[in-house]
Order: structure tokens, then sequence, then C-alpha cells
């Protein structure tokens, strides 16, 4: 539509969206009071979770506790926890090199990062890498929810009267649906289960509270009606989700370009080879950070696996203002990651993985990181910035620093983005990307 009617059409009767890189900081920038599109917020079924929140001051408060949950410093004080199940992860990376078995990296991944969002966020563990199968039940659990989030959006009073039905019923549901169902009723059970043993630690003088989510709300300032068991539970679930799929679908992509192409693989392991002398003894966090070539191939790792595919339409209050066009207030106006990632202005030769691109100084001056949107701007801009980045960099430095590894009947069709369901999905399921331990 952008190619044939110009950079800002109508994609609906009631909604616009607009397709220039130069203006997404303008729109989404944090001066701004957007609303969400309500259309957007009952796209995953979980009513009151702060990601869903409609109103911009609503939105505000109910983030609000868990902006120092999640901040830069509180994500390097559990950096030890990331450690431990990347070693973890290693572990079973070398169980397949000594069974000369290949490894589902990819489902490996998701592994990893629903064990680290389960230490952190819900102080219980769900130790899915310790597991023989990697949690595939899990990961299907989640997946099956993610797919079905078009029709939750577009039939949610189905989805209501759906959640309703006793399981038998439940059962003739199309797959993602059915365990979308599942996932829902298992989580909620559990986690308002852990919810009301967190309130009896607090209530109680003798038993200090684990740490972590329940309790920060159940502490907070927010509203009775935001602190109920139901909904921090809805929280809980939606941080799980989030937390998982779409920092291991990056991990995947990296690892897949960074070993289908021998030149960035040996570019790569050089650069870790000598920043890190000793492949068991990785620096901080920071440390990794400035190793110019791993910060590029994490840059492109992102750029190429999006973090979003779906459109992110906001509603401003006052008008907007795009070149020759005055927006009316109220009127629903978005832009899409997938559009700023592959502008080949910005970034030629665009499906390419090539981290060089993130190492080279353009004409203007300009960095390139302002036009990386992964996770989102302004006041709605990813909550999970900094513990994404963390598991990025300290997952991708350790597997690279000690293992020569070799794909396994993995095509690039594994990590490209094929579907959309709020988050980018290949066109096949399956394993991932998967590895031969050399």
């Amino acid at each position: 539509m952008h190619e044939q009617y110009g950079p800002i059409v109508r994609i609906n009767p009631g909604e616009l969206h607009i397709q220039d890189s130069e203006f997404y900081d303008q729109l989404y920038r944090r001066e701004n009071k957007l609303d969400k599109f309500p259309g957007q917020t009952k796209m995953f079924g979980m009513p009151g979770i702060f990601f869903t929140t409609k109103t911009h001051e609503l939105h505000r408060q109910r983030r609000a506790p868990y902006s120092l949950f999640f901040s830069r410093k509180a994500i390097s004080d559990m950096s030890q926890v990331i450690t431990d199940r990347v070693e973890t992860l290693c572990r079973r990376l070398r169980d397949s090199e000594k069974q000369r078995v290949p490894m589902p990296l990819g489902l490996g991944y998701v592994a990893l990062t629903t064990d680290i969002i389960s230490s952190y966020a819900l102080a219980d563990c769900y130790h899915l890498l310790e597991r023989d199968d990697l949690g595939r039940s899990y990961h299907d659990l989640f997946l099956g929810f993610i797919q079905s989030c078009h029709f939750i959006k577009h039939l949610t009073f189905i989805f209501n009267l759906i959640q309703a039905l006793p399981d038998p019923v439940t059962l003739r549901l199309r797959p993602s649906l059915r365990l979308a169902m599942r996932l829902m009723k298992v989580f909620k059970t559990k986690m308002q289960s852990d919810i009301q043993a967190t309130i009896k630690e607090l209530s109680s003088q003798t038993h200090e509270p684990k740490p972590g989510l329940f309790s920060t709300i159940l502490q907070s300032n927010l509203r009775p009606q935001d602190r109920t068991a139901e909904r921090i539970a809805r929280e809980a679930m939606s941080l799980l989700v989030a937390g998982s799929e779409t920092t291991a679908f990056t991990m995947s992509t990296i690892t897949y370009h960074v070993l289908a192409h021998p030149a960035t693989r040996a570019k790569l392991r050089a650069a870790l080879r000598q920043a890190i002398p000793d492949p068991n003894a990785l620096p901080p966090l920071g440390q990794l950070e400035a190793i110019p070539y791993l910060h590029a191939c994490v840059q492109e790792g992102l750029r190429l696996a999006y973090g979003t595919s779906n459109r992110l339409p906001r509603v401003s209050r006052t008008p907007i203002r795009y070149r020759d066009w005055e927006i009316p207030a109220g009127v629903p106006v978005g832009m899409t990651t997938v559009f700023m990632h592959d502008d080949e202005a910005i970034f030629p030769d665009h499906k390419a993985f090539r981290p060089e691109r993130w190492l080279e100084r353009r004409d203007d001056g300009v960095r390139l990181e302002k036009y990386l949107t992964s996770f989102g701007r302004g006041t709605r801009q990813c909550l999970g910035i900094n513990l994404a980045y963390t598991e990025l960099y300290l997952t991708i430095a350790t597997i690279f620093r000690r293992f020569e590894l070799a794909l396994f009947e993995t095509e690039r069709a594994t990590v490209e983005y094929a579907r959309d369901f709020f988050n980018p999905f290949p066109e096949h399921g399956g394993d991932g990307v998967r590895v031969l331990v050399m």
C-alpha cells in the first residue's frame, strides 16, 4: 500500500499507518501522552495488565512498580542467575558433544530464557534446561497462546466464553487455541497459589517473602484493585511469555547467521578470544558490551529478529503533524518495526546479516541505533530491554567463546520472519536452530 499510495495510508476505516524511518522517534517520543488503540488492548485476553492498559496515565501507574525491578542496576545485581543458567545450557551442549548427537539449540534458548525470567520475576525457576526434552511442552503452550492472539483480538467475546467451557469441550478446539486455554488455566492456578503464599509471608513476622514480582506488586502503592491475586497472575503470565520467546528467537537468529557465514564466525571468535583469554572466566557485562564485533552481532541479530512484527498504533489527544498532513486528535496512527529494519535507505542489502554495518560511520554522522526499534520507544518501550541485552551478551559471548559449532539440518527459513503473531515467527515450527558441537 505504501509503495502505491505514499508514506501515510489509511489501512482500515479507523486507523492510519506511516512508513517513514525518520518519523518514528517523533511519534513515539516520551513527551507524547499516547493512549493505546482499543483494538490492541484485547490482543492477549488478559485485561488489566499494564501492557494492554489503554490510557497513558493508568499505564504509567501500573508500570511504575516494575521500573526499578527491571532497571539496569537490578538486572546487573542478578547477573549470577543468568550466568548459572547459561552454564547449564553449556552442560547440555557438552552432553550432546559426548553423545555425538545434534543439539536443538533453538529449543535450548527458549528453555534458558524461560528459566531466567521465572527465576527472576517469579522467584521460582522452572528448570526447563534440566529436562530431557528442554521443556518442549511449555514451549508448545507458549506458542499456542501467542498464535491465538489474532483470534482473541477480533473475537474476544467468544474467547471469554471458551474459557468457561469444561476441559472435554476445549479438547475439540483447534490446536493453538486449545493450548492457549491450557496455558491460561495451568498458570493461573499455579500463580494464584504462589501469590497467596506470598501474601501469607508478607503478613508473617517470621518469614521473609521471596524477592520477586509478587512481593514487589503487593508492597507497591498501586490501587487495591490492581493488587488482586487474579490481576497479578495475569501480569506474571504476560511477563513469562514476553520474557522468553522473543529473546530466544533473537539468540537463534544470531546463532544461525554467525554459523552460516564462516567469515563472520571467524571474526566473532577472534574478537572473543582476544577480549576473553580464559573462556571460563567471562568479564562483566560492561566489558562484553565494549567488544565492538560482539556488539555489532547483537545489534544485527536484533535488527533481523525485529522484536515485534505487528504495527503499534497509538492515539494522541492532540493533533499530530506529519509533513503536510495534520492527523486529528483521537485518530489511531502507528508504525511497524519490520519496515524500519528493512528500510534499504538505512540498511542497504537489508536481508543480509552484516554486523560490519554497525561499525561503519554514516556520512551524516547519525548512529544506526536511532533506527533500531526492537524494543519500541517512549513511555511504552519494552520493560525487559535491560534483561534482554544482558541475556544476549552473556549467552552469545559464552557459547561462541567456548564451543566450535556447526549447523545441523537448519536452513535460513528457520529464523526468517514469515508469520505475524504480534511477534515474528518463521513459516514452520519444530526445534528451531540445531547444531553439532565439533
